[in-house]
């Protein structure tokens, strides 16, 4: 190993019974002959961090109950690449700043999902196995080992578009932006509603109006400043729940597609409410283990319900693009990656607004 990379590392590690993230040191990992070394200047913290560590979470149920770092959001710098990297995957090098699109499919010609160009579909299938963060070791550590297809290239310099902003995108954006325009085919002249304004809410907004082009966009959410930061972030009108009924009424519009980005039965049920006839209802939030709702009125509605599960390595590409083009621009605040605990802490209150970017002790320094 190159004497710049150091032998450990500091993680932080879902242990199970433990309500927090673990600080543990760890080895450095080697990279398989397919992979590559990234060491992390950012990684994001999700609410499915939070349903990792809460027991009888469905996503908790998921992964195994074994020790493993978290952490399914990052960026960084290449520092040591596979011995076959070089050959298979030509195009990338040390040195190189990417994205980290954290999941192992198989892609192999015989897999239904990965032909068909849904790797995501991939790793939901067999979660825990499959994905960095969630079974696989994940970002929130020094330094990551993934494999070279899973490495995407920031199409800026990381003073265009800040390793926040990048880690940011591999979830934070990326799902939003496969529900959007992949799943509910946004495009000019819709109406789209997005309940939920946090980490993944705000950046539908933004994607949804500034990246395809929807006529209207509104934003719902309980937090009067979650809605400030929607209009910000280029809603047409942004209000709580109480509000959102009347206002459509009032104003006269068809709601084409309603995202629920929180997941829970009041969510849901606030979208069907809100839906035109022919419309379609999208959930992404995982909230609640299980919700309900009855066919009849769905029928009577003439609605198309779907859901989604993140997004595609393409996909990421397409949306590191409209970052380094100014078009999306996610809301991100960095911490200490040692603070994990206090922000999971915050994220359960909801005081947290956007998304977070824990940056690593060692590059903290240099700051």
């Amino acid at each position: 190993m190159p004497s710049a990379i150091p032998a450990t590392m500091t993680a932080y590690r879902y242990v199970p019974s433990e309500p927090n993230p673990v600080a543990q040191r760890i080895p450095v990992p080697s990279p398989t002959a397919e992979q590559v070394l990234v060491k992390i200047l950012a990684a994001g913290v999700c609410h499915s961090d939070i349903g990792i560590l809460t027991p009888g979470d469905a996503l908790n149920q998921a992964v195994p109950q074994s020790t493993f770092t978290l952490g399914h959001e990052g960026a960084g710098i290449i520092v040591q690449l596979g011995s076959s990297v070089a050959s298979t995957y030509p195009s990338l090098k040390v040195g190189d700043y990417v994205a980290l699109w954290c999941g192992e499919p198989c892609d192999l010609p015989s897999c239904a999902t990965c032909s068909s160009g849904l790797q995501n579909l991939c790793v939901a299938a067999k979660m825990s196995a499959g994905i960095h963060g969630l079974g696989l070791e994940g970002t929130w550590a020094e330094y990551i080992a993934v494999h070279a297809s899973s490495a995407v290239p920031v199409p800026a310099s990381p003073e265009r578009v800040p390793p926040g902003m990048a880690c940011a995108a591999t979830d934070a954006a990326l799902s939003p932006y496969h529900a959007l325009k992949t799943c509910c085919g946004v495009r000019a002249g819709h109406t789209v509603l997005c309940i939920g304004l946090g980490g993944l809410g705000l950046n539908a907004v933004g994607i949804a109006k500034r990246v395809l082009g929807a006529a209207r966009v509104i934003g719902c959410d309980t937090r009067a400043p979650a809605c400030e930061d929607a209009r910000a972030a280029g809603a047409d009108y942004a209000m709580g729940p109480e509000a959102l009924l009347g206002f459509i009424e009032q104003e006269k519009l068809a709601v084409d597609v309603a995202i629920d980005f929180v997941g829970t039965q009041a969510t849901f049920d606030a979208c069907f409410a809100a839906i035109r006839p022919g419309g379609m209802v999208h959930l992404v939030g995982l909230g609640a283990n299980e919700i309900a709702y009855r066919p009849l009125s769905m029928m009577t509605k003439d609605l198309t319900l779907k859901t989604s599960f993140w997004g595609t390595r393409a996909e990421l590409a397409e949306v590191l693009q409209a970052i380094a083009d100014g078009l999306l621009k996610p809301m991100v605040t960095s911490r200490p990656m040692s603070q994990c605990a206090e922000v999971l802490d915050e994220m359960r209150a909801g005081k947290v607004q956007a998304r977070i970017a824990l940056v690593p002790q060692e590059r903290l320094a240099r700051l």
